[in-house]
């Protein structure tokens, strides 16, 4: 474990001192900071200047040749110095933070010592740990840290163990201790100012990540990539289809050699020799796809698409050459007007969880890493630039026309058909368009009185059509009266207390909170199709809670709903009601179709399906304490709450903010609009403090709004969770109907109602030795 590190470990050296480090890059070529470059050679660390040919650094390999002690040179076509902003050349003021460039690559006299090896680049991976050693290359003083935020030109990481960061860190390798590569160079850390108080336990490390590496040496050669790469035979196969004469072969493999900045075997090339080149260094697999087209312009058909495919396999998060990258990113330095995170949002509505990104070029990255869904011609990645290029074109001609000549290019190379970016991008302008003539209509539009809530909620009661103007859709606010000015509904009398028997047997909040529980902290994975869990049993009364089970190898969602009814049959009484399944989340995660989720070996009757078979709800993990407060204010006033509805109006998250900050004695939210906006919206109602909301997964409009409005009018808060088991069941009975609205009814249930256990104090402590 760890020996490509150990192997590639470069420490940058004065006199006989350690003062920074790098990473062996190619044979000969060395990657560190600048600013490690100018301590080594006695100058300010913050000089610009290049260092001359007669200036040479010390540097030493401390795990493959401890003792000797080797001479470098700065390659001047490599050499980026620090400077104060991303376009110009302006001196860092020293100490200032975030600074750009610096970075330096050292070329040897010669091929390194025997028994160095040039290390593996990936890009960085949110919430995988990585590991950084002091220029001693000593493994005992190592950090080690998780990646939270890219800010471009940097990475910022906390801190989790290991030693104290300090100087002589800078420029040495981020090790990916799961994916065993280098994600990028330390370069700073966080340090509190003079007479400042020290800093939190968690100290800030900074780096930079392999993109902005990338981005800021274009001339550098490719790193080399991990070298286990799934599906490299189906891509010899595919090519021996299409490349079928030792010519083409040739000719492929001396211009994947020249772009790929490799010495090429002529004649001696072949097959294997081809594809070696492209999945050993980073972007290698888009780059021999434009090779092979171009020695076989005239190829077309099926196996150029499985070609496509195959390459998407060997190489999932990269599509693009470096040429493509290096032009995307020129045109992205000039774009400001798109926000990084809600471009992510709009490009990947359904993704649960979205990387902290803050710059274009980052995002972009991501995307680059999704395939398109469903019939949607268009990928991730074009669909991002497509959007950056609406937005800048609202400011004018430039970048957008590059923008919009760049994708058409692009998409050719990607098999996508230009007619299909075309018609995208005139979706995304007319959407644009629809959104401004809505927001001018809505501040025109008179306001909701609340009389007319009796009118749409009886047209909702008699399936007929709510009237044109009614607020439930035309607004995002559906104001209603208190519970004891509503119109009496049909059935049995009030209760002593004043609350009204359930249409499903639980009196208004009384019993709720005796029901038998198993609740489930669910950690998912980065990818969202596996996890790892805690769940705890409460059989109700007086008894305690106590932790049935912790799982902290990954696993599917059939095997957390097997767990789940292995703890409902073997710890929980359920006499006479069914028990309460509540998976507490983080809240990016609140969309996660927990409800859905059903195993087929569980049950003797056959498949068992949570979402009808006991009433599951969606809690949050943990608040902030802006959220608890207005959690607090909108439990105090449960018993005359009103409902309010997020519609097609309320998507943009400033505009959904006020709308909440306005109401704080609202205590149910229904979300009805285009599910692209369900994750943004559940997290903003998080924020606010709601605990109710009410969405359907993937119906939205004026109907679906009243139909929701009724199932939480006229009735206890508490009925809720029962509710909506029951619109479950029916549609699951109810097969012949494939468009019941229960089949993607979700419940976020936070109501006071049953205080949870303590759950794990960090996310993270299952898969932590």
């Amino acid at each position: 474990m760890d020996q490509p590190l150990f192997r590639s470990f470069v420490s940058v050296r004065d006199t006989g001192r350690a003062v920074g480090a790098g990473v062996l890059l190619a044979d000969d070529l060395v990657l560190t900071c600048a600013h490690v470059v100018n301590s080594a050679l006695g100058r300010d660390r913050y000089d610009q200047t290049p260092p001359g040919p007669g200036q040479e650094v010390r540097v030493r390999l401390p795990h493959v040749a401890p003792d000797r002690d080797l001479t470098a040179r700065v390659e001047p076509a490599l050499w980026s110095p620090p400077r104060a902003t991303a376009g110009g050349s302006r001196p860092v003021p020293p100490g200032a933070h975030l600074h750009h460039g610096d970075l330096a690559v050292l070329r040897l006299p010669g091929p390194a010592p025997a028994g160095a090896e040039p290390a593996p680049f990936l890009p960085h991976a949110y919430g995988n740990e990585v590991i950084a050693l002091w220029a001693s290359g000593h493994p005992l003083p190592t950090v080690r840290a998780v990646p939270r935020v890219s800010a471009p030109p940097w990475v910022a990481l906390d801190v989790v163990g290991g030693t104290e960061v300090r100087e002589g860190f800078s420029g040495g390798p981020l090790w990916d201790r799961d994916r065993q590569a280098v994600v990028g160079l330390v370069v700073a850390d966080l340090q509190a100012p003079p007479g400042a108080r020290q800093p939190q336990a968690t100290a800030t490390l900074y780096a930079i990540s392999v993109p902005a590496i990338e981005a800021e040496l274009p001339e550098l050669p490719p790193p080399l990539v991990p070298t286990a790469r799934r599906g490299v035979q189906q891509l010899l196969a595919v090519l021996e289809t299409i490349l079928t004469t030792p010519d083409a072969v040739r000719g492929c493999e001396e211009l994947l050699a020249s772009r790929l900045l490799r010495p090429s075997l002529g004649p001696g090339a072949d097959l294997d020799r081809l594809v070696g080149l492209a999945v050993g260094v980073r972007r290698g697999v888009p780059e021999l796809l434009q090779a092979v087209r171009e020695v076989m312009p005239a190829g077309s058909g099926p196996q150029w698409e499985r070609l496509r495919r195959v390459a998407r396999a060997v190489s999932s998060g990269e599509s693009l050459t470096r040429k493509q990258q290096r032009d995307l990113n020129g045109l992205l330095a000039h774009c400001g007007r798109t926000d990084p995170r809600q471009l992510l949002a709009d490009v990947l509505p359904h993704a649960i969880e979205l990387p902290a990104v803050t710059g274009l070029a980052d995002t972009l990255d991501v995307l680059e890493g999704f395939e398109a869904q469903g019939a949607q011609p268009m990928p991730p990645l074009l669909q991002g630039v497509v959007r950056i290029g609406v937005d800048e074109s609202e400011a004018g001609a430039y970048p957008a026309e590059d923008l919009e000549a760049w994708t058409e290019r692009t998409a050719l190379r990607l098999g996508v058909d230009v007619a299909a970016v075309r018609q995208y991008t005139a979706d995304v302008r007319g959407y644009r368009a629809e959104r401004a003539r809505a927001a001018a209509e809505h501040h025109t539009r008179p306001s909701f009185h609340p009389t007319d809530l009796h009118a749409a909620r009886n047209a909702a009661h008699h399936d007929t059509r709510p009237p044109a103007g009614w607020a439930g859709v035309g607004s995002a606010a559906v104001g209603t009266a208190p519970v004891e000015a509503a119109p009496a509904p049909v059935g049995p009398a009030p209760s002593a207390n004043g609350s009204r028997p359930s249409r499903y047997g639980t009196e208004g909040g009384a019993r709720l909170s005796e029901v038998p529980r198993v609740q489930v902290e669910l950690l998912p994975t980065a990818t969202g199709r596996h996890y790892t869990y805690q769940v705890w049993a409460w059989s109700g009364g007086d008894a305690p809670h106590h932790l049935v089970l912790a799982r902290d190898t990954e696993v599917t969602s059939e095997q957390v709903v097997d767990d789940i009814h292995r703890v409902l049959v073997e710890e929980i009484r359920e006499d006479p009601e069914p028990a309460l399944v509540e998976f507490f989340l983080p809240a990016a995660w609140l969309g996660l179709p927990v409800d859905r989720w059903e195993s087929f070996d569980s049950d003797e009757d056959g498949p068992f399906g949570l979402g009808f078979t006991r009433r599951v709800v969606i809690r949050t993990a943990r608040r902030s304490r802006e959220s608890y407060a207005g959690w607090k204010r909108r439990t105090a006033a449960l018993d005359t709450a009103r409902s309010l509805v997020l519609d097609h109006g309320s998507t943009d998250r400033k505009v959904a903010r006020a709308r909440l900050e306005l109401q704080p004695e609202v205590g149910t939210v229904i979300v009805c609009c285009e599910p692209r906006h369900h994750g943004a919206l559940l997290r903003q109602c998080v924020q606010a403090g709601v605990h109710t909301v009410l969405w359907h997964r993937e119906e939205h409009g004026e109907s679906v709004a009243a139909g929701l409005l009724e199932l939480v009018e006229g009735g206890h808060h508490t009925q809720l969770p029962e509710t909506v088991r029951l619109e479950r069941a029916k549609a699951v009975a109810e097969a012949a109907s494939t468009g019941h609205r229960g089949r993607q009814l979700s419940l976020m249930y936070d109501a006071p109602d049953h205080r949870p256990p303590q759950l794990a104090p960090d996310a993270w402590v299952l898969t932590q030795p």
